[in-house]
C-alpha cells in the first residue's frame, strides 16, 4: 500500500494487523512509523543495530522530509534510540534501485567502522543512475522546496479535491548537478539550533558565543566520514591522534577567555587542530594567532579557514609551549591541550588584564584553569573538569 505523505504518523484508533511470512518478513497494515514502532517496542526479540527506511521511489529533499513516510520511519527509529538512514531514489519512474541498494550497503559498512551520531538521522537521496556513474557523496544542509502547489479539484466529483503536484525546487542544498549522492543529515539548521539550546541548558550564557557556535559550519572542519556527527556535542577525531573539541568546551573556553569583554585586539590560540576554536574566537577579536605543532593539521586548518573566508586568523607551525612572543602581549590565550603544569612562557605573554584559559592535568584528571594577569600578581581560578589530549612539546 502506498504510504506517501504518511509523515511521522502513528495509527491510534484501531488495532494493527501483523503478518509473519515464510521468508522471515513481517508486514504491518499501518504507516511506516507503525512498522518501526512495533518492531522496536515488541515484535523483535533483539533490537537491530540500525534501521534503514526505504528505498523510497522519488527524492526526499527540502520540505519533503516533513511529509515523507520514509523519513518519518527513520525519525521514529532515532526517537527510540536506534541509528537510522532514510534512503530515496531520485527519479520518476525510478529504475536503478540496485545502485541505491549498493550505496545503502556501503553506508552501513562505513557506519559500522566509524560509528553513528547519537542525535541525527541521515537522509540520503541517490540519483537515478547506474552505480558506476555516481561520483561520490556530498553532505549538505536541507534545501527549500514546498511539498505541493495549490490544491486541485478532482475531475470526477465537484466535492472532491486533491493535493497539488510537487512544488518547484527552489534550492536542493547543492551547488552542482545531481550526479552525486545527496546525503542530507537532518542536522543542519535545526540541529544547530538544538545544539545551541543544549549549550544554553548546560550553562553557556554569552549569546554572542552561542550565535557563533550556531552560525559556524562545524562540519566543514571535519573529514567527510565524521561530518554527519558535526552538531553532536562531542569531541571527534581529526587525525594524528587529535580531536576537535566538543562544542560545549569551545563555547565555555571562549566565554571564559572573554570574561566581561565584548571584543579584544589579539588572542593566542594554542593547538590549532582543525581550526574550529580559532574560527569561533575570530568573531571576538581583531586577530587570532594560532599555533599547531603538527604541520599537516596546520596546513589543513589554514586551507579550511581560507575556504570559509575567515581572514583574521594567522596560523603558524610551532611549539605551543613557547607561545608566540613576537606577537605578544595577548588579551586572551586559549589552549586546546592539557599540560601537567601551566607553561611559564604563556603566562609571560599575557597583557595586563589578559586571561589564559588552559586545561591542566594528566589524562585521568584535568581541570580548566583561568589565569588573569593583574600586573602585580596573577590570579588563578578553577573551573570545569575536562578531558583533552596531552600537550606535547616540540613539533612534528
Amino acid at each position: 500500500r502506498d504510504r506517501s505523505g504518511a509523515s511521522h504518523s502513528l495509527t491510534l484508533r484501531r488495532a494493527l494487523s501483523v503478518t509473519r511470512h515464510d521468508d522471515g518478513v513481517i508486514s504491518v497494515d499501518g504507516t511506516p512509523t507503525d512498522c518501526v514502532h512495533l518492531a522496536l517496542s515488541g515484535l523483535f526479540d533483539e533490537l537491530p543495530d540500525l534501521v534503514l527506511s526505504g528505498i523510497n521511489h522519488g527524492a526526499n529533499m527540502g520540505d519533503d522530509v516533513l511529509y515523507s513516510g520514509t523519513v518519518g520511519a527513520a525519525l521514529e527509529a532515532r526517537f527510540l534510540g536506534i541509528p537510522a538512514i532514510a534512503m530515496s531514489l531520485a527519479g520518476h519512474p525510478a529504475r536503478h534501485f540496485d545502485a541505491a541498494a549498493a550505496i545503502a550497503a556501503e553506508l552501513v559498512e562505513r557506519i559500522d567502522a566509524d560509528g553513528y551520531p547519537g542525535s541525527s538521522v541521515l537522509n540520503v537521496n541517490v540519483p537515478d543512475l547506474p552505480r558506476e556513474a555516481i561520483k561520490g557523496m556530498v553532505v549538505t544542509r536541507l534545501g527549500r522546496r514546498h511539498y505541493s502547489e495549490a490544491a486541485v479539484r478532482d475531475p470526477g466529483s465537484a466535492d472532491a479535491w486533491r493535493v497539488g503536484p510537487v512544488g518547484a525546487e527552489r534550492d536542493n542544498g547543492l551547488a552542482m548537478p545531481m550526479r552525486r549522492i545527496e546525503g542530507i543529515g537532518l542536522t543542519s539548521s535545526r540541529t544547530r539550533s538544538r545544539l545551541v539550546q543544549r549549550l544554553r541548558e548546560r550553562g553557556i550564557e554569552n549569546e554572542e558565543v552561542l550565535r557563533a557556535i550556531e552560525e559556524l559550519p562545524r562540519h566543514r572542519f571535519l573529514e567527510e566520514a565524521m561530518a554527519h556527527r558535526a552538531y553532536d556535542d562531542d569531541a571527534l577525531p581529526i587525525g594524528f591522534g587529535q580531536t576537535i573539541s566538543q562544542p560545549y568546551v569551545v563555547a565555555r573556553m571562549t566565554e571564559l577567555a572573554l570574561g566581561e569583554r565584548d571584543h579584544l585586539k589579539r588572542i593566542l590560540d594554542v593547538g590549532t587542530g582543525c581550526g574550529y576554536q580559532a574560527a569561533v574566537l575570530s568573531r571576538f577579536c581583531d586577530f587570532v594567532y594560532s599555533i599547531e605543532r603538527i604541520e599537516p593539521l596546520s596546513r589543513r586548518a589554514q586551507a579550511t579557514l581560507r575556504e570559509l573566508r575567515v581572514r583574521n586568523v594567522i596560523t603558524r607551525h610551532g611549539d605551543g609551549f613557547a607561545g608566540w612572543e613576537v606577537r605578544s602581549p595577548f588579551e586572551a590565550i586559549v589552549v586546546a591541550a592539557a599540560p601537567n603544569a601551566v607553561p611559564p612562557a604563556l603566562v609571560s605573554q599575557l597583557a595586563v588584564g589578559g586571561r589564559l584559559v588552559i586545561p591542566v592535568g594528566g589524562r585521568s584528571a584535568q581541570q580548566l584553569r583561568v589565569l588573569i594577569n593583574h600586573g602585580d600578581r596573577v590570579e588563578e581560578q578553577l573551573h570545569d573538569k575536562v578531558i583533552f589530549v596531552p600537550m606535547t612539546p616540540g613539533t612534528r
